[in-house]
């Protein structure tokens, strides 16, 4: 049985996308049999990234009653790594009820190592309802103290409802000489640190190939903090669900 990781945090932009493009091929890569689930119903940009463009039907299609999660499957191009990708048009967004994620994506994990969430930021009920479809959680943050705040709140309830938070990623990290240092951010997170993701240009080059830089450019900073991630990952995933 797999284990079921939401991807989250307090604010937009910090880089939950590319963490769980990344993580997912990292996974993969690591012999891990992966699905990336696209839960951001209203900002879908996985599938993007991941290399699936113009997919149908979609998780829309599914949270409208209108396909089966297995006709929204999509084998990547990378090994081990499948996708449910999410539709960019207001009118999908318009007709799918995302009460119905937990539902959908909980049984999934039967199938695979690794079912990764990609979920909206914050604590609306969209966010909510894709969060809470996993058991365990990860959290992203940049190394700036209101996005820090804002994350570990959204981390505070999510403990709250029962998922086991496994730690945080601290993305783009060297990007100012304000930033928050790594063991500071830890202190006010009071989650363990996962990985130190440093600002780096390959990460965005990547980005505008529609590469994760795990496959783009594997010997960058930014990819062997990913690797590194993924490692940890395997290590802990599964362990605080069960002493929870």
């Amino acid at each position: 049985m797999g284990h079921l990781i939401s991807i989250a945090s307090g604010k937009g932009g910090t880089g939950k996308t590319t963490t769980t493009a990344n993580l997912s091929i990292a996974l993969g890569k690591l012999g891990k049999k992966v699905l990336a689930v696209d839960a951001d119903l209203t900002m879908a940009n996985l599938s993007l990234v991941m290399g699936i463009d113009d997919a149908e039907p979609t998780l829309h299609d599914v949270l409208a009653g209108e396909a089966t999660v297995d006709e929204v499957v999509y084998q990547t191009r990378y090994e081990n790594v499948d996708l449910i990708p999410a539709a960019i048009d207001w009118e999908h967004v318009k007709k799918a009820d995302p009460r119905k994620l937990p539902v959908v994506i909980k049984p999934l994990k039967d199938r695979y190592d690794f079912v990764l969430i990609d979920c909206p930021a914050g604590l609306q009920m969209d966010a909510m309802n894709a969060m809470l479809s996993g058991e365990e959680v990860i959290l992203v943050t940049n190394p700036e103290i209101a996005c820090i705040a804002d994350t570990m709140k959204v981390g505070i309830v999510l403990k709250k409802a029962g998922l086991a938070v496994l730690g945080f990623v601290l993305n783009r990290y060297g990007r100012s000489e304000n930033d928050i240092p790594p063991e500071a951010a830890e202190e006010v997170m009071e989650v363990p640190l996962l990985a130190v993701v440093p600002e780096d240009p390959k990460v965005r080059e990547a980005t505008l190939e529609g590469v994760p830089v795990v496959e783009y450019a594997p010997e960058s900073e930014g990819a062997r903090a990913f690797m590194k991630l993924a490692e940890e990952v395997i290590r802990i995933a599964g362990f605080k669900a069960r002493v929870m």
